[in-house]
């Protein structure tokens, strides 16, 4: 009886490895991944995402379409995608890409992609994980006409939490220390400047944010800390006191060695 109990096992494991082996022949090879964007925007119930495999191995000719998904009512983010394509069409020399677009129910182009997502071939992977870029928001969220320049990060001040001055020998520089956003997409540095003008060091630092929409990522949540160094050259005279004021505020005091 434990013979064949054993043997039965055997049989029943290799049946489901067979079943397995065969379910990938007819299916075929496939890429696979997740879509999502960090706009606060949510997809209506007549979307339409579409994906499309693309052999991209020529920087001056237009892709070549290998396979694609089109998936009807998706949802929200994150969305699951799965490209099959034909067994025996890629080229192992050749480069392949991933790319997404989602069309509206109004008809709207609503995101992309604008980074490669190379797959497949030169160690490259058959999974990826996309992150999409806004094209065009809803109308109804937009105050007045809207152009894609209107979603261009802006330029503002960063969160100062500290700054110190730092000698190397008799070179002085300034560290400035801040707060921003940890999560992607949130902050870009921005300008890193420092002047002097007689007894005053004025320093600025700021940092490409996302414009203030109603649709904007989320990105209160300061609990990464950066820092700029900025060399204040060798114009400071000894034995005078300096202030340094960041970004308009006055930060610190010290006196030159």
């Amino acid at each position: 009886m434990g013979g064949s109990r054993g043997k039965t096992i055997v049989v029943a494991g290799g049946g489901i490895v067979l079943v397995l082996i065969l379910l990938f022949l007819v299916r075929g090879p496939s890429v696979s991944g997740t879509i999502t964007y960090r706009e606060r925007i949510p997809l209506s119930p007549g979307a339409v995402v579409k994906i499309s495999l693309n052999d991209t191995s020529y920087a001056d000719a237009p892709s070549e379409l290998v396979a694609h998904q089109t998936i009807t009512d998706p949802g929200q983010v994150p969305i699951d995608f799965r490209v099959r394509y034909p067994r025996g069409a890629i080229n192992i020399r050749n480069t392949y890409s991933i790319s997404v677009r989602i069309e509206e129910a109004d008809g709207r182009l609503a995101f992309i992609n604008d980074t490669a997502y190379d797959v497949i071939t030169r160690g490259n992977p058959d999974r990826v994980d996309m992150v999409l870029v806004m094209v065009e928001p809803p109308p109804e969220m937009v105050d007045g006409e809207w152009t894609p320049s209107d979603n261009a990060p802006v330029e503002q001040p960063v969160d100062v939490v500290g700054t110190h001055m730092i000698w190397e020998g008799t070179q002085p520089l300034v560290r400035v220390v801040y707060q921003a956003a940890a999560t992607d997409g949130c902050y870009r540095l921005g300008r890193e400047e420092a002047t002097i003008e007689g007894r005053i060091v004025n320093v600025t630092v700021t940092a490409r944010v996302p414009v203030p929409t109603p649709w904007a990522m989320d990105c209160s949540d300061r609990s990464l800390e950066l820092d700029s160094i900025l060399d204040l050259g060798t114009s400071l005279e000894p034995g005078q006191t300096y202030t340094v004021r960041v970004n308009g505020e006055t930060s610190l005091t010290f006196a030159a060695p």
